[in-house]
């Protein structure tokens, strides 16, 4: 039956309209048409609030009547209609990072930076455990580990679940969150720079205070419950203010000029001793190798003299005669050549000059 024959047949059983009004059959016609445009809107927002879609690198949390029934996985999803049930969209496998300090306008080979305002210079300017002050700059990076807990553990009470929901970002990151991060990470930095000097917050003890944000940072988003994961925090500068940085550099190379002195005294002092030690030993060695050789020597003579004692107490003559003779031996040894006249001749031809000097008669001192 066509839409024509439809009317027609409906408009027999209708009353009668006075003459000069509009025509029935227009006005059924009207009203028919109506109902089944709204009819097509009503099944296209049904079927449009029913699927959904829900990217690689997010979970949807869907919510029936305001209360948490799953949380879905990517893909194309299904759900009751609006206002029955409800999805919202939580990136959790990409990262997140929140700058302290300083604003990256542009990232990239030449990254740039926004200028220094007076609310960066408050965050990253902080007084040290020595009552210094230290520039410090850092990054937080972190992923939303649970979206049920990251949309409605922060950002306010029961009541105020609706209000934190519909003002989701389009990130899908409940704004409460950064903010929340913000002043966590900035006390726990400020508690541990606090507790260092000024030249451990400078110099070596950068990645241990990095290391240690993390996980005080980590520890208060737990008790928070905030379903968010700190992937790394990395401090990007450290140096001191820019109204003291000249005052401090001077200081830094006074230190340096301070160092380089003391090791060169260092290293002095290390090429003199081993030095002075190694002489030291030496002497020390050779006094005890001349006290071993004198009392090796003494004692030698000491029993070659109690050899003699004895052999002198058996037969003391000829013990005279034999210590006589080697004594003559070790005198006589020494001489040249010798003349051995008798005292008993007393005249003798004028061969020798016994008294004359040595240059008129080279025999001189031969007896």
């Amino acid at each position: 039956m066509s839409d024509s024959d439809f009317f027609k047949k409906f408009s027999q059983n209708r009353p009668n309209f006075q003459r000069g009004g509009p025509d029935a059959d227009q006005i059924y016609q009207g009203m028919f048409q109506g109902a089944f445009l709204l009819l097509l809107i009503a099944a296209g927002f049904v079927c449009y609030t029913c699927f959904y879609r829900v990217d690689a690198s997010d979970q949807a949390v869907v919510l029936r009547f305001g209360e948490h029934v799953r949380t879905v996985e990517p893909g194309l999803q299904m759900k009751f209609p609006w206002p029955i049930e409800s999805a919202y969209t939580v990136p959790v496998r990409s990262v997140q990072t929140e700058e302290f300090g300083f604003r990256t306008i542009e990232a990239g080979r030449d990254t740039r930076y926004a200028s220094k305002n007076k609310s960066m210079l408050e965050i990253a300017d902080m007084l040290t455990g020595d009552l210094n002050l230290a520039h410090v700059e850092w990054i937080v990076q972190y992923r939303i580990s649970d979206p049920y807990q990251s949309l409605f553990n922060v950002g306010g009470d029961d009541s105020g679940r609706w209000e934190s929901l519909a003002n989701l970002t389009q990130s899908g990151i409940n704004p409460a969150i950064p903010d929340t991060i913000q002043d966590v990470s900035e006390t726990v930095m400020r508690k541990l720079v606090g507790d260092r000097s000024v030249d451990s917050v400078l110099t070596m003890g950068r990645e241990e205070i990095a290391a240690q944000s993390k996980i005080e940072i980590q520890a208060m988003l737990d008790k928070f419950e905030m379903g968010v994961e700190v992937v790394t925090v990395k401090l990007q500068t450290t140096s001191p203010p820019e109204s003291v940085k000249d005052a401090f550099q001077e200081v830094n190379r006074a230190r340096q000029n301070k160092e380089r002195v003391v090791n060169q005294a260092e290293g002095e002092r290390n090429r003199q001793i081993p030095a002075a030690r190694g002489k030291q030993k030496q002497l020390i060695s050779e006094a005890e190798g001349y006290r071993d050789r004198v009392l090796m020597e003494t004692t030698g003579r000491i029993s070659a003299f109690n050899a003699k004692l004895e052999q002198y107490e058996k037969a003391p003559e000829v013990t005279k005669q034999r210590l006589y003779l080697e004594a003559m031996q070790e005198v006589l040894i020494n001489v040249g050549d010798k003349t051995i006249i008798d005292e008993s001749v007393n005249q003798m031809l004028p061969v020798l000059n016994l008294n004359g000097s040595t240059e008129a008669n080279p025999l001189r001192g031969k007896k």
